[in-house]
Parts: structure tokens; sequence; C-alpha cells
């Protein structure tokens, strides 16, 4: 291997190695961007099914469609993705998964203010499914 053939190649491992950290960095910002308007949508979950009279036996659809209806741009984050509610009592939670191979990236529990599970940050994919013990997590 001549000077000019090694410099090359090291040269290339290092813009790899730099490339692949900022498309790691970035992932990051998107998913906690993603984070921060999720937690306003299972805030509003929460709100919804422990503070106003809406029915028990509505679906995870009708939950989502009325706490959501009144704030499109909000949606536009989840543009692309897969947003699903779960309902426990007085309890709730909402996850955002990938589209296609349903790989879960964020799961909140609406009782609580900061995001509870980064999901896509986990070493193995994670399936979109629902995790978190609601009466663990919000005391009940």
């Amino acid at each position: 291997m001549t000077y000019r053939t090694a410099l090359f190649a090291c040269s290339f491992a290092t813009v790899a190695l730099i490339g692949s950290g900022c498309a790691s960095r970035v992932q990051e910002r998107d998913m906690n961007h993603l984070a921060s308007a999720l937690t306003k949508v299972s805030a509003a979950v929460d709100a919804k099914v422990r503070y106003e009279d809406f029915p028990a036996n509505a679906s995870p659809e009708e939950l989502l469609k009325a706490v959501t209806q009144g704030d499109p741009p909000l949606m536009r984050n989840f543009d692309g993705r897969v947003l699903l509610v779960r309902r426990e009592g007085e309890d709730s939670a909402v996850l955002l998964c990938e589209a296609g191979p349903g790989r879960a990236l964020l799961e909140d529990a609406g009782c609580t203010a900061a995001m509870d599970v980064h999901r896509w940050s986990l070493p193995a994919p994670q399936r979109c499914e629902f995790t978190l013990n609601l009466k663990a997590v919000c005391g009940n």
C-alpha cells in the first residue's frame, strides 16, 4: 500500500465515522422533536379521559380524533407514522411507531410530564405494541 492509498483510506474512514455520528445526532434530534409533540398528545388524551366526560366505550381512534381535531399542525409531526392510543380507566398512553415494519419509536403515559420511553434508542428493534404498565407508572 502506498502512502497516498493509505492516506485516502484513512480520510475515507474518518469521513464515514463523522458522517455516521452526524446521522445519529440528526435522528436523536428528530426523535426529541417528535417526543415533544407526542407528550402534548398524551397530555391531551390524559385530560380527555381523566377530567372530561368522554365515553369509556369510545374506540382509541375516536379518542385520538377527539383530542387532535382542533390542532392539525400537531398531527403533521406524525405524518407517515402510526399513532396509537391506549386507555385503562383514567390512565392512558400514546405509542408512536414507524409505518410499514411497525417498529416502536416512542411511548408515553399521559400521567407523566416527561417522555416515558425512547424505544427507538433501545438496542433491539421494538415491536409496535404498548409495554408500559399504566397502573405502576401512574400510581393508581
